[in-house]
């Protein structure tokens, strides 16, 4: 949003022969694009993002070796839209449009190709980082009858105070009241809503918690859930797990940055979109994870030992695996699979060979109807390939086969431990109401498949479980039919 006028559409009120010099990170683009780029490296390459971390202390040189892997995509990056539609004005009414950045070189010259909105564009060499009095100085001889100045930043103050005109891009009250004590005068200030609540509740993925319930399914199965210390102990943990899982999402996110921006909706994304920084991410993420092991650890060793293995799980997907076909529904099978194993860790309780047998089969079957609706989507909209995963459209066989024989699968496994195991075991004072739990599960499953197959399931198979009425109404019977039967 521009404030106040003038708009774009009317340009600036300074005289069109004075350049305007444009800063990127904070400015024209919504995010800092050294943090973009350290953060494509860290989970492309590593190990050299590692190694660029040695030449940190001198800022220019980190840079170019950043630059130097050349992993940003550009043209996808979230630019602020009223100032490139200001700067196409401008050069409309034929005002020069520099762009003079302290990222390097070789960023400047991609963002100038990728917008082609500027005159000229000069970043850091590699030597010189080109911020605060280094840029002045630069643009007081390049410019020597004066300049306009575009920027966002405290380190800015110098270059707002020498400039003609300033454009003040989403600056602090401190900076606005320093420029205005300068005597500059600001010719235009762009400001965007600042990201609320409700942007980190979508970013930490809050409603995807409704998945940590199966840590309570070890207290109903394994009959302790009137034993008040317990039930203590799984909502403990379900907290624990939630602070964990958010964290890991907040990664997978910044990981996926390249990939949701191409994405017709996950491109509003917080990250994506330059809502929330890379910065602040890459901060609190590793921060929430810490603290969800320590807290684990202090409930039970197992369960913070789970929790690592699901870290390692997830990390491995979010960087390899998610792309592996077929492998890539295994790891979110086992994943759903370590929640049920975490609640019986969290509150005491052995590991069940038929309940993490079954809940791996079960998972893998919904995991590969999510995927088989996506891939059927791909085959009949005659896609070739699905874009960041390794599947084609013409795998829809494959993912039909094994996920529906995956939940067949799954509800053998439950009847043979209901004859075996539950039936037998004295728990159950009308153990023949147990047997409706398979079939109810049947129908369930049916209806995801079903809609699976007509490309109608755009969501998790557990998140759409929680809001579709037939999905209340069958969980609801399950839960009638295992009460009954105690």
């Amino acid at each position: 949003m521009l404030e106040p006028i003038p708009e774009p559409s009317r340009g600036l009120s300074a005289d069109v022969a004075i350049p305007l010099v444009v800063d990127l990170d904070g400015t024209l683009l919504l995010g800092d694009s050294l943090v973009e780029n350290f953060s494509v490296v860290l989970f492309r390459k590593p190990i050299d993002a590692l190694g660029a971390l040695l030449a940190i202390r001198d800022r220019a040189a980190f840079k170019r070796r950043l630059a130097g892997h050349a992993l940003l995509e550009l043209a996808d990056m979230p630019w602020r839209e009223d100032l490139v539609a200001l700067l196409r004005t401008e050069r409309a009414r034929g005002r020069a449009v520099h762009l003079v950045t302290a990222a390097d070189q070789a960023v400047a010259d991609g963002v100038a190709e990728a917008l082609g909105l500027f005159d000229s564009a000069t970043g850091s060499d590699g030597v010189r980082n080109l911020k605060g009095e280094a840029k002045l100085a630069h643009l007081r001889a390049r410019f020597p009858d004066g300049f306009l100045y575009a920027g966002d930043s405290p380190a800015d103050l110098p270059l707002f105070a020498a400039a003609k005109g300033a454009v003040l891009c989403d600056v602090a009250k401190s900076v606005a009241g320093a420029v205005a004590t300068s005597g500059t005068p600001v010719l235009a200030t762009l400001a965007r809503p600042r990201a609320g609540t409700r942007v980190w509740l979508k970013a930490l993925r809050v409603h995807q918690w409704s998945k940590n319930v199966l840590l309570f399914v070890p207290l109903f199965v394994g009959h302790v859930f009137t034993d008040p210390a317990k039930v203590a102990a799984a909502i403990a943990g379900f907290l624990v797990l939630s602070l964990m899982v958010s964290g890991t999402y907040l990664l997978n996110d910044i990981a996926d940055l390249g990939a949701d921006r191409r994405h017709p909706t996950k491109r509003r994304r917080a990250f994506a979109s330059g809502a929330l920084s890379l910065t602040v991410g890459l901060t609190v993420a590793p921060l929430m994870i810490v603290c969800a092991i320590a807290a684990g650890a202090l409930l039970s060793p197992a369960f913070a030992l789970m929790l690592l293995i699901y870290l390692g799980l997830t990390t491995a997907y979010s960087l390899v695996l998610k792309r592996e076909p077929l492998t890539d529904v295994f790891v979110i099978g086992c994943l759903f699979t370590l929640r049920v194993a975490m609640g019986a860790a969290v509150v005491g309780l052995g590991q069940s060979p038929w309940l993490l047998s079954f809940a791996l089969a079960f998972f893998v079957s919904l995991a590969l109807a999510k995927r088989h609706a996506e891939v059927m989507r791909a085959a009949r909209n005659d896609l070739v390939a699905i874009a960041g995963r390794g599947y084609r459209g013409d795998d829809w066989p494959l993912t039909l086969v094994f996920g529906v024989g995956a939940g067949l699968f799954s509800l053998i496994i439950m009847l043979l431990y209901l004859a075996n195991d539950a039936a037998p075991s004295g728990f159950y004072r009308h153990a023949e109401w147990l047997y409706a739990v398979p079939v109810l599960m049947a129908l369930w499953l049916q209806r995801i498949w079903l809609l699976a197959q007509r490309t109608e399931l755009d969501d998790d198979p557990v998140v759409f479980a929680l809001r579709d009425p037939r999905s209340l109404l069958l969980g609801t019977a399950v839960g009638v039919a295992f009460f009954v039967a105690i």
